[in-house]
């Protein structure tokens, strides 16, 4: 992706230091994305032999098109290719940009009439069967490195309410620990890091009711248990089998969702991601402040909150269940 914005600044006259900042402004995950429309494109203009790099309207049109067509893709997925496109492309028969023109902007409310964007869950997974899960997991003591690794990811996740990829960045010497609380500070930018809001500390308390679920007194073990293992790595969460080296995004999706399976939520469903609708949705439930929620996921505004993460909790229960089940209890 970016050899292609590249050669789009550049022949546009632009020096190379000057290319080298605008493409900095794009993040890798981003890139990423890009990098798959972006070749698709290529594809597309060449089986038309037209120019990737300069194009008309009608085939930026078309492209679109196909891809609602012919790959079935969402709002979302289209949006993301246009996003890619506007990078770069020219349109050769237009004063206007992808992002502006009139007919491109008409096709896209029109893929979003006919596939509405929705969201990925209309309900979450009762926290509280994940939780007795974590008390098993104990005492730390007893816990091999795999169990007390899993417990401490999927512990934190709930926890922190925060996304894997920040779970990925904490550092062991970017953290401090204290009597009741951990904080870990984030030297790397989060996805809503922005200028102005870069600097993103989050702070961990102790939960006295219940030790086997405090964040703080797992962490002290996990960081004890795997400093003569680490070397030097400073990354928070290492392999649990040598080498014990830093591990991926993609090893902690995997750790929360063994997690998951093992206290019985259904990961056909629920992926790792899964975890901050739970346990704001949980917070929200018990009728913790607002601002508080937001603050502690990284949010800054309650419509995001409402609109993609905060849901009702599966109920498995029938009526019968309901009354009976609860009248026991009296």
């Amino acid at each position: 992706m970016l050899q292609v914005m590249r050669q789009h600044f550049e022949n546009r006259g632009l020096s190379r230091r000057t290319v080298d900042i605008i493409t900095a402004s794009w993040r890798a995950s981003t890139c990423k994305q890009y990098q798959v429309y972006i070749t698709q494109w290529r594809r597309f203009c060449h089986s038309r032999n037209t120019s990737y790099l300069q194009a008309e309207v009608e085939t930026v049109l078309e492209f679109l098109s196909s891809l609602f067509h012919d790959r079935n893709l969402s709002y979302s997925a289209i949006n993301t290719a246009r996003s890619a496109l506007s990078t770069f492309l020219i349109l050769v028969d237009s004063n206007q940009t992808i992002s502006t023109h009139p007919l491109i902007t008409r096709l896209m409310r029109g893929v979003f009439q006919l596939r509405p964007v929705v969201p990925r869950y209309t309900e979450i997974w009762n926290i509280s069967p994940v939780l007795n899960f974590l008390r098993k997991l104990s005492p730390v003591n007893s816990l091999n490195l795999r169990d007390l690794t899993l417990k401490v990811c999927m512990l934190m996740a709930l926890v922190s309410a925060q996304r894997v990829q920040t779970l990925h960045i904490l550092k062991t010497n970017k953290m401090t620990l204290k009597g009741g609380f951990v904080v870990f500070h984030l030297d790397e930018h989060l996805k809503q890091s922005k200028p102005g809001n870069t600097d993103f500390n989050f702070k961990l308390e102790a939960y006295p009711p219940d030790r086997r679920l405090c964040i703080v007194k797992y962490v002290k073990h996990y960081v004890q248990r795997t400093g003569p293992l680490r070397g030097n790595e400073n990354s928070f969460f290492v392999s649990y089998t040598r080498p014990h080296n830093r591990v991926t995004t993609q090893t902690l999706s995997r750790w929360i969702k063994t997690c998951l399976k093992r206290a019985g939520v259904d990961t056909n469903v629920y992926k790792a991601h899964s975890t901050r609708a739970a346990s704001t949705s949980a917070a929200a439930k018990a009728a913790l402040p607002m601002d508080q929620i937001l603050a502690r996921a990284g949010w800054s505004s309650e419509k995001t909150f409402r609109k993609f993460y905060r849901k009702p909790f599966e109920n498995k229960r029938n009526f019968t269940q309901a009354v009976l089940q609860d009248s026991t209890l009296l």
